[in-house]
């Protein structure tokens, strides 16, 4: 099928070319905020907490799932409803191992596994909402292996439509590129360019895309909604600290009564260190004996120590920052202020993302499948696609209700509902064919004892065979198997 190409050039005004201009012609992200402040940003123990919570959620889909319903990807057909053959079968096994292994061929310069991969540019785009990886291709247009980049270091080239009012500056190539496709991204290490790719060699992809021109073509982190929380919290915190590192105050001023020699207080202060110093001294009561007429008197100068807790302004700093990253709180180990009760301890994530799945989860992964998607499997096997499963425990609940809804109103059988599921019916099985609906089986029943009786040819002197026998044995394998209650009444 030929695609329809378009007898005009787009007119709008897609991207400004001129706003974040790099050296030589190049777009970078136009920002007050550079990618090195973000990913320092990240670097805040409770924005850690929230990216590193994602990263082990996200890595846990980095395998073949080994039942049905369990965490994993696969690759099958774009059409759901297509079957897949021996060979496509095979296929599929090949792309699965592809991403499992990032590549084709071993490789010494590719270390990472997919559950590395999974981590490194999850990472980015949340930090940076950008994340970037390279496709190293074959003259063929093969796919041998995929290298995450840091995604701060590429800039894009204008090639989306600028309208005829802008003239995109020429970009002179700086390295050997010699491919027929027009250079597309660039990578800049420390102000020279080290790599230039088209559009096929660089995945490049955001996840907060706008129509803000000046900003088109470039992600809006997170993080840039957090700037004063953040600075929030990193003082907060800071206050808390400096009251052990930087306080000089004393906890009180001891007042002594009546007049004492300087050798007095000496002793004095020695005998009151004896008696207090020391972790178990801090609650020990000191008893001394005086003279009439003397004594000391203690003052304090702080009875409690709430005004250096700052427990519910950084519950709400966390709070803010869990809500714009679109996690609950609980999964990251802070009290929620929506809910009391804190989430299940259980080493299984789909349990932990129960709460926040609808919210930032399940479009994370579904911005992950379809990167992957758009920029591998549409280069080396368009017909496939790529899928997370055991993604949604009510989708998997809805499946089986549905397929359990289907066999019991006699829509399909047992040995379709297996066809389905990819798995083999046995010859044997007569009673995988039968119906599981308590009107039909007596149809199905008696169709069978009517096949068995007029194939059957009468002999001679003897009476003929009605084949009550051997429907009376199918019916008792089928309702042992079925276990389903069928009444002969009307036969």
């Amino acid at each position: 099928m030929e695609e329809a190409q378009p007898s005009k050039k787009a007119k709008s005004a897609v991207i400004l070319p001129t706003a974040g201009s790099g050296i030589g012609g190049t777009r970078s992200k136009p920002t007050m905020l550079s990618f090195a402040t973000l990913r320092n940003m990240a670097k805040v123990p409770a924005i850690a907490a929230i990216i590193n919570t994602r990263l082990n959620q996200v890595a846990r889909f980095a395998r073949r799932p080994r039942f049905d319903g369990d965490m994993g990807f696969k690759i099958g057909f774009k059409n759901p409803q297509q079957k897949m053959s021996k060979a496509a079968q095979q296929r599929a096994f090949q792309l699965e191992e592809f991403f499992l292994r990032t590549g084709n061929w071993s490789n010494p310069q590719r270390n990472d596994n997919f559950d590395q991969f999974l981590r490194r540019i999850v990472r980015d785009t949340l930090t940076l909402d950008a994340m970037a990886w390279e496709n190293v291709l074959t003259r063929r247009g093969d796919i041998t292996d995929i290298f995450a980049v840091d995604a701060a270091t590429i800039e894009l080239l204008p090639i989306a439509p600028a309208s005829e009012a802008f003239t995109a500056p020429d970009y002179q190539s700086m390295t050997n590129y010699n491919e027929p496709d027009p250079i597309a991204f660039i990578q800049r290490v420390e102000g020279r360019v080290a790599a230039e790719y088209n559009r096929k060699e660089m995945a490049y992809s955001i996840r907060n895309p706008r129509t803000d021109i000046e900003f088109s073509d470039f992600g809006m982190s997170e993080l840039e909604n957090l700037v004063e929380i953040v600075t929030g919290i990193i003082n907060g915190v800071r206050y808390n600290t400096s009251y052990f590192s930087y306080n000089s105050l004393p906890q009180g001023v001891l007042e002594f009564i009546g007049k004492y020699d300087e050798e007095d207080f000496e002793a004095f202060e020695r005998h009151w260190k004896t008696l207090t110093s020391g972790a178990q001294g801090k609650w020990a009561v000191p008893v001394m004996g005086l003279e009439e007429g003397s004594g000391f008197k203690f003052t304090p100068f702080k009875s409690s120590n709430q005004d250096m807790q700052f427990n519910e302004f950084l519950e709400f700093l966390f709070n803010i920052s869990c809500a714009v990253y679109q996690i609950d709180p609980n999964e990251v180990g802070f009290k929620s202020w929506t809910s009391g009760s804190g989430m299940s301890q259980s080493d299984n994530t789909k349990v932990k993302i129960d709460s926040s799945m609808d919210k930032g989860f399940i479009p994370l992964m579904h911005f992950l499948s379809n990167s992957f998607n758009q920029n591998i499997l549409d280069i080396i096997a368009p017909e496939f696609a790529f899928y997370w499963t055991g993604l949604d425990d009510e989708e998997e609940e809805r499946k089986a209700q549905r397929l359990k809804d289907d066999i019991e109103m006699g829509i399909i059988t047992v040995a379709e509902a297996r066809q389905q599921r990819g798995l083999p019916v046995p010859e044997d099985a007569v009673w995988m064919h039968a119906p599981a609906n308590q009107v039909l089986i007596q149809a199905y029943m008696a169709s069978i004892q009517l096949n068995s009786s007029g194939n059957e040819e009468p002999v001679e002197d003897d009476p003929p065979d009605t084949g009550e026998e051997e429907a009376e044995d199918d019916k008792e394998a089928i309702e042992k198997s079925l276990d389903i209650v069928v009444s002969w009444a009307d036969y």
